[in-house]
């Protein structure tokens, strides 16, 4: 394995839509943090009753998934190897591109006002490096920009398979891509299944975003470690 492309797919990433911008809560939350209500991310522990009515609102409000699972991937030791690129697919129709020796905020609500600020200045640079960059595209548009040999989707759903077979399926290819859901419930859409070459299970029963994260790149460590 040369390079892992880890993505977070379908992660609950978005600007507060307008449908709901005109909502009282949204409207108070957006004028304590001095923004337009169009300019701060949705987010349900805030906006819990004006996505009450919001389409597929099961799926979406919650940053903290990809931030906690960003804080895991940037911190591994496999992307301290560079062995990882990683790439954010968010549900508003943008893809995040993440530089691997980008550090994000740990302090949740400042990692907010970076994302927030990325929606409206789309790149984040220091010196001469991109840490950050979104652009509007989809999962596609990921898969085209790094060609993988394979593309596999860890699903409750998908196949349970043994952790080192897993392992053994991913290092098999030079240059496999790993998504992971970036929301808090239900299934991926069917666009993400079909471009999945496999679906596989890691566990038995649900698990956060985050410790699925954490437990793959445990898996690879262990195996690029070992071959080091």
């Amino acid at each position: 394995m040369e390079k892992l492309y880890f993505v977070v797919v379908e992660a609950a990433v978005e600007l507060v839509p307008k449908e709901i911008s005109n909502h009282p809560t949204v409207v108070s939350y957006a004028r304590k943090r001095g923004k337009k209500p169009t300019e701060v991310l949705l987010d349900r522990s805030y906006h819990h009753k004006a996505m009450l009515n919001l389409e597929r609102a099961w799926k979406r409000g919650r940053p903290d998934i990809t931030h906690f699972t960003l804080l895991e991937v940037l911190g591994s030791p496999l992307n301290k190897l560079n062995y990882v690129e990683t790439y954010i697919q968010t549900q508003s129709g943008h893809v995040i591109y993440v530089n691997p020796i980008t550090r994000l905020p740990r302090i949740y609500e400042r990692f907010k006002g970076l994302v927030e600020k990325l929606y409206k200045h789309p790149v984040v640079e220091s010196g001469s490096q991109v840490l950050l960059k979104l652009e509007e595209g989809g999962l596609r548009d990921i898969i085209d920009r790094v060609e993988p040999d394979v593309k596999i989707l860890l699903s409750e759903n998908g196949l349970q398979m043994k952790w080192s077979g897993i392992r053994e399926k991913i290092t098999m290819y030079e240059k496999p891509m790993v998504m992971l859901g970036g929301f808090p419930r239900g299934d991926f859409e069917d666009e993400t299944k079909k471009v999945a070459d496999i679906a596989v299970s890691i566990w038995s029963q649900p698990l956060e975003a985050w410790i699925v994260a954490s437990r793959i790149l445990t898996i690879l460590e262990y195996y690029i470690l070992d071959m080091g």
